[in-house]
Parts: structure tokens; C-alpha cells; sequence
């Protein structure tokens, strides 16, 4: 497996997170005789570090309504590209204005879960990095809180 590739929860990136339906934002689906309809939807996210190399993480509720720790992501719009998918992502979810440190992707996580009577196969393209500024009490309303973790990214 190359290196930075990782398939199923991989670190804060876990299955049944927040992503739901969003106005311009697309998804494939197809359906195998009378099986259950699959969705493959395609998201961006961050692997968010401070000056101090403090790792940024969020907490969100998952499809049950429960609280789980990710890092930020959500799905790619139609007409976008993945590297500003995942900067928009990131200022939406943490109010930080962000610069990136990579080019290519630094992990990808490949998950299946099931949304109501849907199943969807995920794949999620995180990109390294930095907060340059901004004011993290801007985030948006999917995130309850956020703060800083002493890990270190992978």
C-alpha cells in the first residue's frame, strides 16, 4: 500500500460524520437490481496545524446524532477542485483562514456506511495545513467545538 493511503476510520476521520446533503454538491449512485442504492460521494478535508504544531481537530455529531472527534472535511461542490474543497472545508468548520502546505494529498480515508436506507462508499482526500489567522469563533454550526491537540499528525 503507498505510503500516506489509508482505507477505513483512519485517526479522527471516522464513517457516519456530518457530511449530509448540501445544494451543488454532487454524489454517483447506482443500483444493482432490486438491491439497496449505493451513493459514492467524495469529500476534503484538513490536517490542521498551529505555529505552536498543534494539531486541529473539531467535534461534530455523527448520522445518530452522537458526538465524535474528526478532522474537518465535507464533501467536494460541483466545479471544485479537492485542494480548495478541503480549504473551505477547513475555514467553514474552524473559522481559521489556512494555508496549504501540500500539494498532493497527505492520507486519504475510504470508508462504507449506511444513511438511512442508503449505503455510501466515502472517499475523503485530506491536505496539510497551516493557520495563518482568522477567528475560530467563526465556525459554522455543524461544528459544537473545536480545539488543539498535542499529536502529531501523520
Amino acid at each position: 500500500m503507498p505510503r500516506g493511503y489509508f482505507t477505513g476510520a483512519v485517526g479522527f476521520a471516522l464513517p457516519g460524520h456530518h457530511d449530509g446533503a448540501s445544494k451543488g454538491r454532487k454524489r454517483a449512485s447506482y443500483r444493482i437490481g432490486g438491491a439497496i442504492k449505493t451513493v459514492f460521494e467524495h469529500s476534503a478535508g484538513g490536517i490542521v496545524q498551529t505555529s505552536g504544531g498543534e494539531l486541529v481537530v473539531v467535534q461534530t455529531r455523527n448520522l445518530a446524532g452522537q458526538p465524535v472527534v474528526t478532522l474537518p472535511k465535507g464533501l467536494v461542490e460541483a466545479g471544485e477542485t479537492t485542494r480548495s474543497a478541503a480549504r473551505r472545508e477547513v475555514t467553514e468548520e474552524t473559522g481559521f483562514d489556512v494555508r496549504l502546505t501540500t500539494q498532493a494529498p497527505a492520507g486519504v480515508a475510504e470508508y462504507w456506511f449506511v444513511r438511512g436506507r442508503v449505503r455510501v462508499k466515502k472517499r475523503v482526500e485530506f491536505f496539510r495545513f497551516t493557520v495563518t489567522g482568522g477567528d475560530p469563533d467563526r465556525h459554522d454550526e455543524e461544528v459544537d467545538q473545536y480545539w488543539f491537540s498535542n499529536l502529531s499528525p501523520p
